[in-house]
């Protein structure tokens, strides 16, 4: 009994909580409010304006403020991500209207299988198309570099393999959903 009564205690004093003098906090989290890290707009890595880069744009999975840029080379890899943005979109958008072709016929069992057949290796042109103009920029940001900084580049591209590694391996060990 007494584990039901918790949680419907807990429920109860939530509005008690919301009455609270500066709950919520008035203005919104500070940490969101003003200019980015990037600008006007910008929200850290990833995002436009950002020379850090992180996940998107430009297909890089890399902390790049964890390099040390100098201000001339993080000015570099901006106009690289812009520009690869850019020259993404077209491909971008081709995968997606390929994925979704695929997605489409696949649940029309009366598609045939060569059909699904050529809707795939589209797709997966399309895909390594997509890979491959990453694969340049890369390669571009890369000669950017000094040899230190690639290093400390190699050094975390290890690491965060071993990080999905080791998420794999667990996902593993998991038991299947019910």
């Amino acid at each position: 009994m007494f584990r039901s009564v918790l949680p419907c205690l807990a429920l109860l004093a939530l509005p008690l909580a919301a009455q609270a003098p500066g709950f919520p906090p008035q203005g919104g989290r500070p940490d969101l409010e003003g200019p980015g890290p990037g600008g006007p707009g910008d929200r850290g890595p990833g995002h436009p304006g950002d020379p850090r880069g992180g996940m998107r744009p430009g297909g890089f999975d890399l902390p790049l403020h964890a390099l040390g840029l100098t201000p001339e080379q993080a000015k570099a890899v901006k106009g690289l991500l812009d520009q690869g943005r850019e020259a993404d979109r077209p491909l971008h958008q081709a995968l997606w209207a390929q994925e979704e072709a695929l997605r489409t016929a696949a649940g029309d069992p009366a598609v045939p299988e060569a059909q699904l057949r050529a809707l795939h290796t589209a797709a997966a042109d399309a895909r390594f198309r997509l890979l491959l103009a990453q694969r340049a920029r890369t390669r571009d940001l890369l000669a950017l570099l000094t040899p230190e900084q690639r290093a400390t580049w190699k050094r975390i591209q290890d690491k965060q393999a071993q990080a999905r590694a080791a998420q794999r391996a667990l996902a593993e060990e998991l038991p299947p959903p019910r």
